[in-house]
């Protein structure tokens, strides 16, 4: 079985249940902040019952505890190395997302559905993992990249503040880029997306399971080609058409 479906409730129970009370208790405060012990156990035994009946669990020293074959699932979502969101903005502005947790067995997609009660973990191959982040953000990709300009951190969110008003101007510093064509194409993706942009951010674990933000990529998907822009980190904000390896190496 590649993929397991959860709701949040069956994901809290199975994080106690597998031992991994932090997560459990810190997604617990995040939906149910004021239920008290005694209607949390009452909640823990739909899950138990709902789990059961999806063949998910057993009975072993006396808990129920995660059959082997399903287990690698729960364990994804708790034990990875590091972690790539990808998230974009939908048709209504929404802003939509999806995990791929990397651990020593494989690559894991998580995925929220129904305003996050309903999650699904499916584990990937390296080919299905970059599928799915093409098919995802609909962007466009070149086997090399062009470069179009590099723009200072508070050059950059001036040009996106302008979009995000409708303001149709050509700030000086753009004229700096020698490819002007190129430039122009992405300003006018940029005003058309009112200055909104998609993004992967790679998080890291330390050995205490704190997440700590390496590195990050803003996505623009265009009218004619789709952009990356790097060095976020750095405050200085590169721009190239989209391309293969760019993409790959926040992998």
């Amino acid at each position: 079985m590649d993929q397991l479906s959860l709701s949040i409730e069956e994901l809290i129970f199975s994080f106690y249940s597998e031992g991994y009370f932090e997560q459990g208790m810190s997604l617990k405060e995040a939906y149910y902040p004021e239920v008290e012990d005694e209607r949390l156990g009452f909640l823990f035994e739909i899950a138990c019952r709902s789990l059961l009946a999806k063949g998910v669990l057993e009975f072993r020293n006396r808990q129920y505890r995660y059959k082997a074959e399903y287990r690698h699932f729960i364990q994804a979502m708790n034990d990875a190395s590091h972690t790539i969101k990808v998230s974009k903005f939908g048709d209504s502005d929404e802003e939509v997302s999806t995990s791929f947790h990397t651990t020593q067995a494989g690559v894991y997609a998580h995925h929220t559905l129904y305003d996050q009660q309903v999650h699904q973990i499916r584990k990937l191959n390296d080919e299905q993992v970059e599928e799915q982040v093409t098919a995802f953000f609909n962007i466009q990709m070149n086997d090399y990249p062009e470069p179009v300009i590099s723009l200072q951190a508070e050059e950059f969110e001036m040009l996106l503040e302008q979009a995000s008003e409708a303001k149709n101007e050509w700030p000086s510093f753009l004229n700096k880029a020698e490819n002007q064509e190129l430039v122009k194409a992405f300003v006018s993706d940029v005003q058309t997306r009112r200055g909104k942009m998609d993004s992967l951010m790679k998080v890291v674990y330390d050995k205490n399971n704190t997440p700590d933000v390496e590195s990050m990529i803003f996505v623009i998907p265009g009218e004619k080609r789709s952009w990356l822009v790097s060095g976020i980190k750095e405050n200085e904000f590169r721009i190239e058409t989209a391309y293969r390896d760019g993409l790959r190496s926040i992998f």
